[in-house]
This record gives C-alpha cells, sequence and structure tokens, in this order.
C-alpha cells in the first residue's frame, strides 16, 4: 500500500512518476501482503531514500524550491555530529490507497528537540499536513514510545513527498524509518522490558547502598547513591524514557537535563571515587587532580543551565577526562595494594568502554547501530554491579582489617597483661636469682604475723659478694651468689622447718639486695634449739669460679629477730633482724640473736655517727705509729700511720668502726683530710727529731675517686717542706678495683708526684694479677692472716713465698704485717722480705712516745755498731 521512491522534477521525473506509478501496480499485490496484519513487517528504513541540507533558518517553500539537495545512497543513519543548525530531510511516497492502519514516521533518536513532518502531495506546495514532536506529544497522538514517532494521516494516498526539519542541542542524528502502530507497539513493550529490567537494577543497587549509607554512615556509599541517581537521570535523557514518561511533551528539557546528569555523574564519580580509595593510601597528586576534578564538574553543573548547548559539548569531554582519571587513580590504588580497587577498575573500564562506544556514534566516528545506542546501557549496569561488588569486598575487607585491628587488640592487652605479669614477677622476684625479693618476703611474713605463729625472721649477708663484683666483675660475682642463694634454698628444703615463700619453684629465701639473702623460720615445728639450726643452714657454703676454678669459701654476717618476742610487725623484725646481723659483722659472730644488747650496739653506733664530726673539729681523734723494721727487725726504716679516737663520752672506738662509720655516712672526706694534715705535721715533727723515715698513710676508695683530693693532699706535702720519697700511700686491692679508671688516674697523679705507693692486704682481695702491670706500685704488704701462720701453716707459707717472688720479679718492695716471733722474721728474712711489722717489735704509740722509743731504737743500734 505505501512504496518507498525518489522524488525529483522536470519531464524526466514525470516519467520516472509514471513507471514507478506501473511498478507499484503490478507490485500491489505484493505490497499488500508484506504490510497485512499477519504477515507485514510493519517497517521501512529510509536512511538510503533521503535527501538533505543544512539551513535552519528559511521556510518550508524556500528550502523546497532550492537546489541542490544531497543525496544519500547508502543505509546509514545520518550523523551530522554537534551542530547548532537544522536539518532539512526528504523522501518520496507512493501509496496505491488508503492506509489500513495507523503509521508512523519514526525517528529513533530521542535527543532531537525539534521535529517538524511536512507532507506534499505529488511533490507540490503547499503542505498538505504538518505536525511536530511537540504538538503530537501535547495531543497524545502516538502510542507510547522511547522514539520521536509522528503519525501520518490513515487518509493518505498517492505520491506524496515528505519533509522533515530537525534540530538538536547534542549531536544531530536524524535515523528515518516507517513503522506500522503495532511494531511501534510491539517495540515499545520490549524496549520497557529492557529498561524496566535496567532502571531496576539501579533502583535495587541504590536502596541497597543507601541502607548501608544510613546504618554505617560511610561516605562513599552515600555517593554511590547520588552517583546512581546521576546515572539514571543521565539514562532518562539518552534512552528517551524520561520523555516517555516523566516530562512527556517536554522535549526540550532534555536540553539541560542531558549536560545536568552527565556533569552530576562527574561529580559524584569524583566524590566516590576518593571517599572509596582510602586517600591515605593515594598520593596526593591523585588526590589533589580529583579535587581540581570536581571543581569543574561543579562549575559546568551551573554553566548548563546558562547555555546548555555547548554545555553538552563541556560535559562530555569533561566525562571522558573523569572517566580517564577515575581509571588512572584506581590502577595506582592497585599498584599500592588496595584489594577492592580491582572491582572499582573493572567497573569504570566497563563503562568506560560503553561511554566510548556511544559518544564515538554521537560524534560520528562510529556507526549508528544496536550495539553503539545500547553500548552506554550495558556499560553502566555492568558498572553499577561492579562497583556494588567493589563495596561488597571493601565492607569484607573492612570487616577484615577491624577483625586484624581486633586481633591486634586482643594481642596488646594480652602483652599488656604479660608485661603486667612480667612487672608484677619482677616487681616480686630478683633479677639475678629469679628468687623472691622484699615485697614477697613482706607479705609472707605480714601473713604469719596476723595469725600469731610464732616465727624467725633470718637475713644473711654475704660482704665478699660485692668485693667479688668490684674486683673480678658484676657477672662472676653474680654467678657465685646464684651458686649460694641454690645452695642455701636446697638446705632449707632439706632440713624443713621454713616457710615456703613460692611454691612454684619452690623458693624459701628471699633476697632483699645483693648479696644478701632472708628466711623465715616457724618455731612451732622446729625441731631443737634456733641458733644451731640457723648455723646449720648458713654454714660457709663453699662456692667455685667456674672461670678460674678455685673453691671459695664464703664468709657471712646472719642476723636473727623472733615474733613477738623481738617485734610485733614486719617493720621492726626486720630492722631488729638487720640490728643483729650489723652486730654479727662487728663481733666476727657467724649467727647473731637479738637482744637489747644489740639495740644499745646499734645506738651507739647513731650516736658515735652524730659525734664523729665534732669529735675531728675538737681533735678528739689522734695519731698513732706504727714500725717498720729491716735487718732481722734491728733498724727502724719507716713507721704506719693509725688512726685512735679516745672519746670522752664512748671511751675507746675501734679504727674499723670510725671508718666503717665514716664510709656510710658520708664523712670520710672529712675524715681522711684530717688524717692527712695530721700526718704532715707528724713526719714535720719526726724530721726536726732527726727521724728521717718513711711514713705509710692508708687511703680509701672514696679518697682514689675523688678528683680533688689527691692534689690537695700532694699540696699538703709540699706546703711542709717534706721529701715526696718519704710518704707511703697504702691502697688495698678492693679498693682499686672500683671505677678502675679513677683510681688508676689518681694513683699516677701519685706517683707522678715522687711518693709511693704499697698494696695493702695484698692477697685478700680478688683482683687480677693483670692489674699489677698497669698500677704504678711499689710495695706488696703481705696481709698479717699468712704471716702469723706461716710457721705452722705449709699454705701460708707457700703464699708468702709466691708472693715474695712475685715482688722481686715485679722489683718492688715487700712489707709483712703481723709478725709477732722470731722465727718469723727468721723465715722472712730467708725469703728475702724487705720490710717486717708487728707486736714483735712494737704496737701502734702515740707520736710522743714513738719518738722516744724510735730514739732509743737509734741509739741502741748505734752502740751494737760500736761494739
Amino acid at each position: 500500500m505505501m512504496h518507498l521512491g525518489r522524488w525529483t522534477t522536470g519531464p524526466v521525473t514525470m516519467w520516472k512518476g509514471v513507471m514507478v506509478a506501473m511498478w507499484l501496480a503490478c507490485a500491489l499485490p505484493a505490497l499488500a501482503e508484506t504490510l497485512s496484519i499477519d504477515g507485514d513487517s510493519g517497517q521501512f528504513r529510509l536512511n538510503d531514500r533521503i535527501e538533505y541540507r543544512l539551513d535552519g533558518t528559511r521556510p518550508l517553500e524556500q528550502v523546497v524550491q532550492q537546489e541542490p539537495w544531497q543525496a544519500k545512497s547508502d543505509d546509514r543513519v545520518l550523523n551530522l555530529g554537534f551542530t547548532d543548525q537544522s536539518v532539512w530531510i526528504r523522501t518520496s511516497l507512493t501509496i496505491p490507497g488508503p492506509l489500513r492502519q495507523q503509521w508512523f514516521l519514526v525517528i529513533p533518536y530521542p535527543l532531537l528537540e525539534e521535529v517538524d513532518l511536512f507532507i506534499l502531495p505529488n511533490g507540490q506546495l503547499p503542505a498538505s499536513y504538518h505536525t511536530s514532536r511537540e504538538k503530537t506529544e501535547n495531543q497524545r497522538k502516538q502510542a507510547h514510545s522511547y522514539e520521536v514517532a509522528l503519525p501520518l494521516p490513515r487518509d493518505l494516498s498517492g505520491q506524496v513527498t515528505l519533509v522533515l526539519r530537525a534540530s538538536s542541542a547534542t549531536s544531530l542524528q536524524v535515523p528515518v524509518e516507517l513503522w506500522s502502530e503495532d511494531r511501534l507497539l510491539n517495540h515499545f513493550s520490549r524496549e520497557s522490558l529492557y529498561w524496566g529490567i535496567y532502571f531496576g537494577i539501579l533502583a535495587a543497587m541504590a536502596t541497597y547502598n543507601l541502607f548501608l549509607f544510613l546504618s554505617i554512615r560511610d561516605s562513599a556509599y552515600g555517593y554511590y547513591v547520588l552517583y546512581i541517581g546521576s546515572i539514571s537521570l543521565l539514562m532518562l535523557c539518552i534512552s528517551g524514557a524520561g520523555s516517555a514518561w516523566i516530562w512527556s511533551g517536554e522535549p526540550l528539557l532534555t536540553r539541560y537535563a542531558l549536560p545536568t546528569s552527565t556533569a552530576l555523574v562527574s561529580l559524584f564519580a569524583v566524590m566516590f571515587a576518593r571517599s572509596f580509595l582510602k586517600w591515605e593510601e593515594i598520593s596526593y597528586r591523585w588526590e589533589r587532580s580529583l579535587g581540581i576534578t570536581a571543581g569543574l564538574a561543579g562549575i559546568l553543573i551551573v554553566y548548563t543551565w546558562l547555555d546548555p548547548t555547548n554545555g553538552a559539548l563541556f560535559a562530555g569531554l569533561l566525562g571522558t577526562l573523569v572517566i580517564v582519571l577515575v581509571i588512572s587513580v584506581g590502577l595506582a590504588a592497585l599498584r599500592d595494594g588496595v584489594a577492592s580497587a580491582r572491582y572499582f577498575v573493572l567497573a569504570w573500564a566497563a563503562f568506560a568502554v560503553g561511554a566510548a562506544l556511544y559518544l564515538l556514534s554521537v560524534f560520528n566516528l562510529l556507526p549508528v547501530n544496536a550495539l553503539t545506542n545500547h553500548a552506554m546501557q550495558a556499560g553502566s549496569a555492568a558498572e553499577v554491579l561492579l562497583l556494588s561488588f567493589a563495596l561488597a569486598h571493601r565492607i569484607k575487607d573492612e570487616r577484615a582489617r577491624k577483625l586484624a585491628a581486633l586481633q591486634r587488640h586482643q594481642l596488646a592487652e594480652n602483652q599488656i597483661r604479660d608485661l603486667e605479669i612480667q612487672s608484677l614477677e619482677q616487681a616480686m622476684h630478683d633479677p639475678v636469682t629469679n628468687l623472691p625479693n622484699t615485697s614477697m618476703l613482706n607479705q609472707q611474713l605480714q601473713t604469719v604475723i596476723s595469725r600469731e605463729q610464732t616465727v624467725a625472721l633470718v637475713l644473711v649477708h654475704y660482704p665478699q659478694v660485692k668485693d667479688i663484683a668490684s674486683s673480678m666483675g658484676r657477672h662472676l660475682a653474680e654467678e657465685m651468689f646464684c651458686q649460694l642463694t641454690k645452695k642455701l634454698n636446697h638446705t632449707l628444703a632439706m632440713l624443713g622447718g621454713a616457710i615456703c615463700l613460692e611454691t612454684r619453684q619452690p623458693a624459701y629465701i628471699a633476697i632483699p639486695e645483693f648479696g644478701s639473702a632472708a628466711f623465715i623460720v616457724e618455731l612451732e615445728h622446729l625441731k631443737g634449739r634456733l641458733r644451731p639450726y640457723v648455723e646449720q643452714v648458713v654454714g660457709h657454703h663453699e662456692v667455685s669460679f667456674h672461670t678460674v676454678r678455685l673453691p671459695v669459701l664464703m664468709n657471712l654476717h646472719c642476723g636473727v629477730a623472733i615474733f613477738p618476742e623481738h617485734g610485733d610487725s614486719t617493720e621492726i623484725l626486720y630492722q631488729h633482724a638487720s640490728a643483729a646481723r650489723d652486730s654479727s659483722a662487728a663481733s666476727k659472730v657467724p649467727v647473731q640473736v637479738y637482744s637489747e644488747d644489740i639495740s644499745g650496739f646499734a645506738r651507739r653506733r647513731l650516736e658515735l655517727l652524730t659525734a664523729l664530726p665534732s669529735a675531728i673539729e675538737a681533735g678528739e681523734l689522734e695519731l698513732y705509729l706504727q714500725p717498720q723494721m729491716t735487718d732481722m727487725g734491728r733498724e727502724l726504716v719507716g713507721a704506719e700511720v693509725l688512726l685512735r679516737w679516745h672519746s670522752p663520752r664512748f671511751g675507746p672506738v675501734p679504727p674499723w668502726e670510725i671508718i666503717e662509720i665514716a664510709e656510710n655516712s658520708g664523712l670520710m672526706d672529712l675524715l681522711s683530710r684530717y688524717v692527712v694534715a695530721q700526718s704532715w705535721r707528724t713526719m714535720q715533727a719526726l724530721r726536726e727529731r732527726h727521724l728521717d723515715i718513711t711514713c705509710s698513710i692508708n687511703l680509701s676508695v672514696q679518697n682514689l675517686t675523688d678528683r680533688h683530693f689527691i692534689p690537695d693532699a700532694l699540696e699538703g706535702i709540699r706546703e711542709h717542706g717534706i721529701p715526696m720519697d718519704r710518704v707511703i700511700f697504702e691502697v688495698t686491692e678492693t679498693s682499686m678495683m672500683h671505677n678502675m679508671e679513677s683510681v688508676i688516674g689518681s694513683l699516677l697523679l701519685i706517683a707522678d708526684s715522687g711518693c709511693r705507693i704499697a698494696l695493702d692486704d695484698f692477697g685478700t682481695g680478688y683482683s687480677s694479677l693483670a692489674y699489677l702491670s698497669r698500677l704504678p706500685i711499689h710495695e706488696l704488704k703481705i696481709d698479717r692472716c699468712f704471716i702469723s701462720q706461716m710457721c705452722s701453716n705449709r699454705n701460708d707459707l707457700e703464699i708468702v713465698k709466691n708472693t715474695l717472688k712475685l715482688a722481686r720479679t715485679l722489683n718492688l718492695e715487700s712489707v709483712a704485717e703481723g709478725v709477732e716471733d722470731q722465727s718469723t722474721v727468721a723465715k722472712l728474712d730467708e725469703l728475702g722480705c724487705h720490710r717486717l711489722q708487728g707486736y714483735l717489735f712494737a704496737k701502734p704509740m702515740p707520736v710522743d712516745e714513738f719518738c722516744r722509743w724510735a730514739l732509743r731504737q737509734t741509739a741502741d743500734e748505734s752502740a751494737g755498731k760500736g761494739r
């Protein structure tokens, strides 16, 4: 009932028209069959049978009469790209008779804003029929359609020319087709299904992510919902669904909605990317780029309402930039280890492919077909799904991170708990022996006191431990102390009677300080007397130095206090046990049980401490001299300066007690300066009486480590005019092991001045012989404990022999202390000892008495030589 033909003018055209009419008459039965309801396809494509020209300002009459028109012979869609001009299109049809059903001139490109259809009978003006898209949609003369569908008159017949004028603010594509109403309805139903599924997916994803946003308040989900909304608006414009269902009758609204939705897509895509990819893991450069792009999108949203035509072009360019940018950022995030960026990159790649195919068709770089028309739809649907997967994976990652954080938190709590337990263990245990310390001892003691059990607190101190630590190193002393405590703990476990302080090891002893131990004895269950039990426990434990493989018997001081006899509280018991221990050290008794006499001793020590400074100032302390002899004890060559205190209040105070009080109370510097000052006066008096002998003065470790003491002492020697070689400073082995470098510096200062240095009590300490090569020593003084027994004890004799050999090897003079009989003198003379000192010759004497004795000794010596 209709035939497609080309409309021309002139005789040739008339002849062609006659030929077309004859052909249509012959083909009429076939056409009728083709267009029938039960067999006709109901669709004709006219893209290869049209002519067109760009001329949007002239009226129909002028355009139709103008020549030439540009003919189009291929079946591709007329695509003129972005242009602000209108296009005129014309084609000719021959319709043998009235149409059986409604037919429509369809333009499957819903972005056309203005479309006018003119029908010219026989190609002649004036137009017999005129309609437009706006008029058709307002009058609802078309069936629902996503395309531009202009109805043809039902009574149309014969040869007619169809003239179209179309314009658009976006790309100008004009596919021309003829559809029957059935075809149009079927197509609308099919497209409605497709778009319903599409928008249903978007709505479902938006609803789900909106719920997540409201639940967890993560901005990424909020931006994603807004992005889905902007994509939906964009696809409403591109698909024609917006014109068909939402703003029907307002085709110009698409002019503003399309660029605005494109700009919104760009804006929310950028904001979503910034929130989704966790910017602490992305470089500042990418964040700044997306921030600038988001700003441009915001500006473009405003601009499109002012200039929608150019706004659409700029929106397309910005959208392309955003796609490239977010894919680049996603790849950067993926490279930096953001796991969820995988889905992010895939999603935007799918959208990029769909958008690229669609935009290339818009810019007439690809042919318009079903693939390019629906590429945007497929790409955006794939993108929305993949982004939902990315968000789901992000939830998984966040959950994994939270679980990992929770595990780290639990691990940290466990570590803190372990540290607290460890700190508690350290607070309750000695770090060297890992045995309980005073805290655990006091807790246990408080418990037994609260139960009113009769117990004894025993404190044991090993003085040699600290000496060995100073002389042979802390590590060796700790090893030795661990041996002592292990043996002591084992002894208590074997004997029974002691209260177990800790069952884990088990431990019966506590360590109040390095070198000391304590334990509690339960007297109610003790078999036998307390003192023998304690003596049996502490004993004289033998320990071995694994380094030198020498067994050493350890001396000890032990104090005992009993509850409730000696105190009713932990503090008082500990105080009285400490006093008993100090009394043990003073009286040389291994085990001392507290008594009132010991309290008196402790009070006396405190009173002595208070009285010592004033006694020094008052001159109560005086110097005694003990002679040093040579030539079988016949010649006086020197004297040792000794300190004595005859207090009017306390009576004679032992020298060791004076030294101990001074060292423990910080009075050693005051006492030593008093001693050296008195020594220089004494030596000056001896020289005035023509006693040109050496004087040996004892120095403590505090004197040697004080950087001012030695220079001041040497200055005093010079002021009194005493020859330096007549002064001998005596130092002990133990004192030299404290702060070795400082001590050596002081000794070198003494040696450089011309004074001599004697190593006192040699053989009783634990210093390495290697130090002797470093020390500027002039004399070795052999301790009295070896000299007094050398004639009756072979071991002591061998020690003395070896010491004298060592002195000769090192070119040192030797001095023997504690000489009390002639056999010892003879033996020492035989062994080659240089000087002798002891009660055999004289006890320590005041200075005046010593001078008289020395003068008599000198006179006797002269008389002997005269005979």
